[in-house]
């Protein structure tokens, strides 16, 4: 019988630890998962069989070899043993769990399911995803949905149905682990939540997020600061408490970028950027913000199925460990477009404008730290925003979107405020 197996090596995404790995060298089968002692990074697959092994070198440094099946294969070329300062396998793959996903239709959250069923599957998980809705509805023809058949193809379930009712839309089907990544408020998640109690799950996840914390003038957000009373996420995030689930958490994103994202973040600046526009952002551009690659968000709540004792009772700020400026995310998209960035900036009111409509963050500063995540998951961000970026791009123009006919009303109403100013 097959078994996936983790093995951990600190640091490993910024060092050349993995020098000349290639899944040419492995085989086939199942997956051997390489990633940092802090981190779910994957960096390279191979196959290992029940009964292989790991070795360390006894040069005080390591080989990391696999034995068994009348083979010995050294992966990686050898390094001093500061490199290894842990090396461990972990078990977490070789019981795989049963993971049901309630999924929105709609929004930034969508993709953070199609994103995690996959990093599930890959991991040896059996996932179902019971999007909200119709299939043959025309939502359905956007992405992530669009790209379904990618998850069918690892394996994976895809449904669909009414989240008040799971059980018409997975059956007889038990699972070991609930995620509602699609509700905002308690009437919509309650009926999941109550629905997974009584079908026996063993763990509950919620999708909330991190615009219920209050205004802080002590930035960035970290859990267990203030949050707002009156939002919906925060009577789910209390309900889901009061239960008697084995294991429970909750995550809260902010705004993310990620290949299959129907909700426009990065788009709106390369919009302008590509036209040769000037990208107008609220004065003075040294608002802080946070987004984050949805690959991030996947890894630390795969993290959590795996470690549920550790996940157990604790909200996550499910973000990337570093903020960025509105200036800098202009300079950024504009460098994955090969072009320079031209900015303007605005006062809001002056040019008479909602900044909720002129600008799709928040005007201030608005950015959490994944503080739970490092210290009870051992989380570690694996992306690089301006990398992440000219990956979006080549999808932007992939689509055809730089080609097609967009209105900026809003844009020449700050543009002309400024030079009647």
């Amino acid at each position: 019988m097959a078994m996936q197996a983790t093995v951990a090596i600190a640091d490993h995404h910024a060092s050349p630890t993995y020098a000349g790995l290639s899944s040419s060298s492995f085989g086939s089968a199942s997956q051997l998962r390489l990633s940092s002692a802090s981190s779910s990074c994957i960096a390279s697959s191979s196959s290992l069989f029940q009964g292989d092994a790991l070795y360390s070198s006894s040069r005080g440094g390591a080989l990391l070899l696999i034995s068994g099946s009348k083979r010995r294969t050294q992966l990686g070329a050898y390094r001093p043993a500061a490199f290894f300062p842990s090396v461990r396998a972990s078990s977490s793959a070789s019981t795989p769990k049963k993971v049901l996903i309630i999924n929105t239709n709609s929004g930034g959250h969508a993709v953070i399911g199609f994103w995690l069923v996959k990093e599930l599957q890959s991991r040896g998980h059996e996932v179902t995803i019971l999007t909200v809705g119709d299939e043959s509805s025309d939502k359905m023809k956007k992405t992530p949905f669009s790209r379904f058949s990618e998850l069918r193809e690892a394996g994976a379930k895809t449904v669909w149905g009414d989240p008040s009712n799971v059980g018409a839309a997975v059956g007889s089907a038990s699972f070991d682990v609930v995620l509602d990544n699609n509700g905002k408020d308690l009437d919509a998640v309650k009926p999941v939540i109550d629905w997974a109690k009584g079908n026996g799950a063993q763990q509950f996840l919620f999708a909330s997020s991190a615009g219920i914390y209050k205004t802080s003038d002590e930035p960035p957000h970290v859990e267990g600061d203030a949050v707002k009373a009156d939002a919906g996420h925060v009577g789910v995030e209390q309900y889901i408490a009061s239960l008697s689930f084995s294991s429970w958490a909750s995550f809260r994103p902010q705004y993310m970028v990620g290949s299959g994202n129907n909700k426009d973040c990065e788009e709106w600046f390369f919009d302008r950027i590509v036209r040769d526009r000037p990208v107008p952002i609220p004065y003075p551009g040294v608002q802080v913000t946070n987004i984050s690659h949805v690959k991030d968000l996947s890894s630390m709540i795969t993290l959590a199925i795996e470690n549920p004792a550790a996940a157990n009772g604790t909200t996550f700020n499910a973000v990337s460990d570093r903020g960025v400026t509105f200036n800098g995310l202009v300079k950024f998209c504009a460098a994955a477009a090969g072009k320079e960035p031209k900015i303007v900036y605005y006062d809001p009111k002056a040019a008479g404008v909602d900044a909720k409509k002129a600008f799709p963050f928040r005007n201030m500063h608005f950015y959490a730290e994944p503080r739970a995540a490092k210290e009870k998951l051992g989380w570690k961000s694996c992306t690089n925003l301006p990398e992440d970026l000219k990956e979006r791009f080549e999808e932007y123009t992939a689509i055809g979107r730089d080609k097609k006919d967009i209105k900026f009303e809003l844009d020449d109403k700050i543009l002309a405020s400024l030079e009647t100013a």
